[in-house]
């Protein structure tokens, strides 16, 4: 037996591997949108026929946040320390990004006098990581990458924060509810989110700020918070589900076998959601588990790179544009994890242990009073 529950020990798990492998799956589905075509296409979307290498990154960055975000709360059970932790692992990645795009990227590759760049209204707005993070509106600059093969946007996987926000507030309210202490519980909280997420595509008046593909089901951007409340769903019921490869490679035979007909996507939303969890879990991999979590970076710079390799250099391939932005966006991500998101994380949860250590000596005080 190898349940779930095992690996969602604190380093039980090969989850930092999954996540590494999405961001890398995200960056080089990215390349085929952003360098002019080359006669090759995403082999992935063309093997499947609806989803690509990137929509597979988000997906699986979506689940695994669905079971640990859920986790978190479950085994923390207070609201002020939850909501301290997620906005230390998203807000200060996304605030020196943005000072990179105005600082950085905009000085370089805008076509207006840097006295007109600075002076603009639109290169200031880029600072505004309230709305970056949840309002999803991304980040784009004057006179940057206006003739690019994909224009003006610098960092196209901002669209998902806010996303990965709504389904934070989702756990926090039905965590306050009591939900998420049993498994009953955690279905009826990912129900919930589930009806939420529903009501807010199909009535007009919650559709602000939508992009009009995320609207419609069967489109890749559809899909990461139903891939969120499934995560809730599989930390609710981790002491019932059992991992192998055995089972993990029988359900990609089963897919194999009918790919071609209605239940194509389903069976394979099935085998790949076993396939992660597996992934995540086998001590096959363990040796591979990066002794560093790269991956929140990689996603975020990832694109930005590619861009300005874009602009530069146009004319290369998909595979060669990968191949010189690998070691850039490498170096991002690594000064991104070791100067912003882990001492920022340290500082957070040191303060909360702070916090915390006199309260539980006055209960203990109390109790030995008693």
């Amino acid at each position: 037996m190898n349940p779930l529950s095992h690996a969602l020990s604190r380093n039980g798990n090969n989850f930092d591997l999954v996540r590494l492998l999405a961001a890398v799956a995200v960056v080089y589905g990215h390349s085929y949108l952003l360098q002019a075509p080359d006669g090759t296409t995403d082999w992935v979307q063309n093997a499947l026929g609806f989803d690509g290498f990137g929509a597979l990154g988000v997906y699986a960055f979506f689940l695994l946040s669905g079971m640990l975000v859920t986790a978190s709360f479950d085994r923390q059970r207070s609201v002020p320390r939850f909501a301290a932790l997620r906005i230390a692992r998203l807000w200060p990645a996304v605030a020196m990004g943005s000072l990179v795009t105005v600082f950085v990227i905009g000085p370089l590759f805008t076509t207006l006098p840097l006295r007109d760049y600075f002076a603009s209204g639109m290169t200031w707005a880029n600072l505004d990581n309230f709305s970056t993070i949840v309002l999803k509106t991304g980040w784009a600059l004057p006179g940057v990458f206006e003739h690019n093969r994909f224009p003006v946007d610098i960092c196209g996987p901002l669209w998902t924060l806010p996303l990965e926000v709504r389904c934070y507030l989702i756990v926090l309210v039905t965590g306050l509810l009591g939900l998420l202490s049993s498994a009953r519980g955690v279905v009826l909280a990912a129900a919930l989110g589930g009806a939420a997420f529903v009501l807010r595509v199909h009535v007009p008046h919650f559709q602000i700020g939508l992009r009009d593909f995320s609207e419609t089901p069967g489109g890749y951007s559809f899909w990461p918070e139903p891939f969120f409340m499934l995560g809730m769903v599989l930390y609710g019921w981790r002491e019932r589900i059992d991992l192998s490869g055995l089972t993990a490679l029988g359900l990609t035979m089963v897919f194999l076998v009918f790919r071609d007909t209605a239940g194509a996507q389903p069976l394979f939303y099935l085998a790949f959601v076993y396939g992660v969890l597996w992934v995540g879990t086998t001590p096959l991999l363990r040796r591979f588990v990066p002794r560093h979590d790269y991956s929140y970076g990689i996603y975020l710079y990832g694109f930005m790179v590619q861009q300005c390799i874009a602009n530069i250099a146009p004319q290369l391939s998909h595979v060669t544009a990968v191949l010189i932005a690998a070691p850039l966006i490498l170096l991002c991500a690594a000064l991104s994890w070791h100067c912003v998101e882990r001492p920022v994380l340290k500082w957070c949860r040191a303060r909360l242990a702070r916090r915390e250590t006199p309260l539980a000596t006055g209960m203990a005080a109390g109790d030995q009073a008693g």
